[in-house]
């Protein structure tokens, strides 16, 4: 993770240019090696969750990969669309139905998404950026807030 906190590494990644091809092929590969793993192995150096929601419009199942922080027992994500001006799907899809099914680490079951606001989002803030620095970049490339999202698993 020190990797990235360094300037030319946040620059890169944040890049048009490395967006577009990353965007591109880093979630098909990871949601391939979740599948395959039960949730072990991704393609990077970060947690990485294979989530399944229902669309908010079609009501299809729809798979995507996306990093993730542990808490506990369950997880955190960041819908930041690689800091684009508009929420990612995925966010639309829980906030119309918040049930869905995750695959992470040996885990492959039901979790309940929650958006988390005010002082709770806030304090869950602090602890996203500093795990993952680049979320503070993504933030300040676009206007909207970036929705934080915790998904708990049942007890």
């Amino acid at each position: 993770m020190e990797l990235l906190r360094t300037d030319i590494v946040r620059q890169a990644l944040s890049s048009r240019l490395a967006t577009r091809l990353l965007k591109k092929t880093i979630p098909p590969l990871d949601k391939t090696l979740l599948r395959m793993s039960r949730g072990w192995i991704n393609t990077g150096m970060q947690p990485v969750v294979l989530l399944r929601t229902h669309g908010a419009k079609s009501g299809l199942s729809r798979d995507i990969a996306t990093l993730c922080m542990p808490v506990g027992r369950d997880l955190v994500l960041v819908g930041s669309n690689w800091g684009q001006e508009y929420d990612p799907a995925w966010v639309l899809n829980l906030r119309t139905t918040p049930e869905a099914c995750v695959t992470f680490r040996g885990y492959v079951g039901r979790v309940h998404a929650r958006e988390l606001s005010g002082r709770e989002r806030s304090v869950m803030w602090q602890r996203l950026t500093r795990f993952n620095p680049q979320y503070e970049r993504y933030q300040d490339l676009c206007s909207r807030r970036l929705p934080v999202i915790l998904l708990e698993r049942p007890v």
